[in-house]
């Protein structure tokens, strides 16, 4: 451990480097703090002369003597570029050079400069300016733009040199922390900034010395960011052990970067750690993203606890090969299946990682689309295998798209794999078509429907099988619409009773393995599942049908709300109707379940007013006149920094509740917290509180996270972190982290 900090010390001493890990296609922006005062400057800016080529001058008194002009008492010079006053000016008639002196106040293009002294003089058509005991501030870059006191500052256009300076980002008369140097140039062209003996101290105490630091003016630049620090527990121990985390961002080019970082836990050891980004093509359209790719490494050589290397590997691209052709891969591995609870000290209830490439083609004018895909899966943490697509291909196609008979033809081929010798594998065809008609009548609306689904199997280990299933059905639509006034809000109400005929012929399915099944009545039942018909997922089974399904919907929307915004209030319920008995076994000895003629009820109600939000969705048994499972959300959403959230849900034979919130504390200092809790058994699935304070310049984090990994044990550990505004951040890992286990948080207001 000593020699790891010895090694730390020494680079940070030699040549200390900041940067910030930005985005690579769009240019950084400073995270927007709270509670900022208004924006001052050092003294009022001045409106610059329209007069072309000339200068502006003014004074109570003038003198001239030989080749220079005396000016005195309320003096002011005014260009097209620069603006000066003091009560005493001196300017040269030969030259244009101008001496300046008591009260002098001095304004460029990006820089304000008051001083007892200041020289301004032309070099090769620029202009130098050279001021003593001096304070300046950089103007142009607004709230947060450099400041600071100099005793001496030599100003051109390219660079600014300020000897026995100080240096700061937080805005004028609250330099909460600042750097003391000797020297400090900032080279403009280079837009780097360095400084020779150079003192960060923070509220006026000394906090860290390095005889060289040099850091990024702005955007993107090369350099250390922020370590972070944490503490967390291995398992069955009861001492907190401490993590270290040292990064280091490389800008490789515009389009590229690199972040290398060294992580030392005190129970593993040191954790090497390298990710690369490259920018292939901006998007080609708002429809699809940017073309990218990514590497990400970690690499533990031994274990101090198992002996063991410890590794993960991440990779992923986005590709666009045309406004039709896309490509979409990643490949995601670690060493063991404990790499996540043991090393990352996250993602515990993670189950597997997802490797897998696709290549999808997409012709929307055409209504067209064709896919290719296959996948891979590593198990971690307590995840049980699954089948996986070892490769699927997928065609779509919708004919008369713009006709009121449009006819929907779907394809896909799949190859199932799975790492268990005993489960059944093999090749699943599907195709479906499926064709409507809106008959021409006024009122009500009159869609009848038909399908046809083939399906093929062709199995490893068992006969092939073949399924064709024949359905049709009748939707029959009362919509109606009216302008009325809800909750003082001018909104337009839609109410929608409708009644859904569907039939599908019994057939026996108990016989086919199940690939992508599931149930979706072993959850709460949904206004969804009802009215779609389909009560299981995937294509390996499909229910037999000859029911009825009665629902309505009353929503009340804002006249001029977008079709993507929420509805102040939703109401919906739905039941059907059955006189079959449904096929639905995974038995090939038994094909039928029996079931009764109607199914529950399901009915949810959505209100969203101001900030307030609130959900309810149940499902009512009405034999047993109960609600037997339900579902209820609450959330109340002034801001990213002031929310809270609660939602209950009970499935039967499972009870969860979740919280989620923050809470200003003060203007500058809130609070957040987050808790996922089984109630039926006690277990708390996450747990996260924590504190933060953030002003205009700087930032401090405080969390602790408590993950289950298993019935009985948990992972905990608690993280912080340090941020000066223009320093950099280590924010990458402990703001995405926290926004992950509390949704609705933002760690960074931007």
């Amino acid at each position: 451990m000593k020699k790891f900090l010895i090694f730390i010390i020494l680079i940070l001493g030699h040549l200390i480097v900041n940067a910030e890990e930005v985005n690579l296609n769009c240019s950084p922006t400073r995270p927007l703090c709270v509670n900022c005062p208004e924006y001052q400057t050092l003294f009022p800016l001045e409106q610059f002369s329209e007069n072309t080529g000339s200068l502006d001058i003014e004074a109570d008194e003038s003198e001239i003597l030989e080749e220079k002009y005396l000016l005195s008492g309320s003096v002011e010079i005014n260009s097209e570029s620069l603006f000066l006053s003091a009560n005493e000016v001196e300017v040269s008639s030969s030259d244009s050079s101008i001496l300046a002196t008591d009260n002098v106040k001095f304004q460029d293009e990006s820089y304000l400069i008051t001083s007892d002294y200041l020289s301004a003089e032309r070099e090769d058509e620029s202009l130098i300016a050279t001021a003593t005991n001096a304070y300046y501030q950089d103007y142009s870059a607004g709230l947060g733009g450099a400041n600071g006191y100099t005793e001496v500052i030599e100003k051109t256009p390219s660079s600014v040199l300020l000897t026995n300076s100080t240096y700061s980002l937080c805005p004028i008369d609250q330099n909460d922390w600042q750097i003391d140097a000797a020297q400090i140039e900032l080279n403009l062209k280079k837009n780097r900034g360095l400084a020779d003996n150079a003192t960060l101290k923070f509220y006026g105490v000394p906090i860290f010395y390095t005889p060289k630091y040099s850091w990024v003016l702005s955007g993107r630049g090369s350099g250390f960011l922020t370590p972070s620090y944490s503490t967390y527990n291995e398992s069955g121990q009861k001492n907190d052990e401490y993590s270290l985390r040292v990064p280091y961002y490389f800008n490789l080019a515009p389009d590229r970067d690199l972040l290398v970082a060294l992580t030392y836990m005190s129970s593993r050891r040191i954790i090497y750690e390298g990710k690369y980004r490259q920018l292939i093509s901006p998007k080609i359209s708002a429809d699809h993203e940017d073309s990218s790719y990514s590497i990400e490494t970690k690499y533990l050589p031994e274990d101090k606890i198992t002996g063991l290397k410890r590794w993960l590997v991440n990779f992923s691209e986005e590709l666009d090969l045309s406004d039709k052709i896309h490509i979409s891969a990643q490949y995601n591995r670690v060493s063991d299946v404990k790499y996540f609870e043991e090393i990352e000290r996250g993602n515990a209830d993670a189950e597997s990682l997802k490797s897998s490439i696709k290549y999808s083609y997409e012709d929307k004018d055409n209504n067209l689309s064709l896919s290719v895909l296959t996948e891979d899966e590593q198990l971690v943490n307590a995840g049980t295998p699954v089948y996986t697509k070892a490769l699927e291909g997928s065609f779509s196609k919708t004919l008369n798209a713009d006709q009121k008979m449009p006819i929907q033809v779907d394809l896909v081929s799949t190859r199932f794999a799975h790492d268990t010798a005993t489960k059944e594998s093999g090749t699943r065809t599907h195709g479906n078509l499926g064709i409507s008609r809106e008959l021409n009548i006024y009122y009500p609306k009159v869609t009848p429907r038909a399908s046809v689904a083939i399906t093929n199997y062709s199995l490893d280990n068992s006969p092939n099988i073949n399924r064709t299933i024949l359905g049709s059905g009748l939707d029959v639509d009362f919509t109606i619409n009216n302008e009325t006034n809800l909750f003082g809000y001018e909104v337009n109400h839609q109410i929608s009773p409708i009644i859904s005929y569907n039939y599908r012929a019994k057939k026996v399915q108990g016989n086919i393995p199940l690939f992508d099944s599931t149930d979706k009545y072993t959850d709460i039942i949904s206004f969804a599942d009802l009215t779609s018909g389909e009560r299981y997922t995937g294509l390996d089974r499909i229910t037999n049908a000859n029911d009825i399904t009665l629902s309505l919907e009353s929503t009340y929307r804002e006249i001029d709300a977008a079709e993507d915004d929420k509805a102040l209030l939703s109401m919906k319920i739905a039941q059907s109707f059955y006189t079959d008995d449904e096929v639905v076994s995974d038995s090939a000895n038994t094909n039928y379940e029996t079931r009764k003629s109607y199914s529950d009820i399901a009915a949810s109600i959505d209100m969203s007013l101001n900030k307030f939000a609130l959900s309810s969705a149940v499902q009512f048994n009405p034999d047993q006149s109960k609600i037997v499972k339900k579902e209820n959300k609450f959330s109340y959403s002034p801001s990213s920094r002031k929310f809270i959230s609660l939602s209950f849900i009970d499935e039967g034979t499972k009870e969860t509740e979740k919280f989620y919130g923050a809470y200003p504390i003060t203007d500058s200092v809130h609070i957040f917290g987050g808790l996922d809790k089984v109630t039926s058994t006690g277990i708390t699935n996450a747990e996260t509180a924590g504190i933060a304070y953030e002003s205009c310049c700087w930032a401090f984090r405080l969390a602790h996270f408590k993950e289950d990994t298993s019935s009985d044990k948990y992972n905990y550990s608690t993280r912080m972190e340090l941020v000066f505004n223009g320093l950099g951040s280590t924010a990458t890992s402990l703001k995405k982290k926290i926004e992950r286990k509390i949704p609705g948080y933002k760690a960074n207001l931007r």
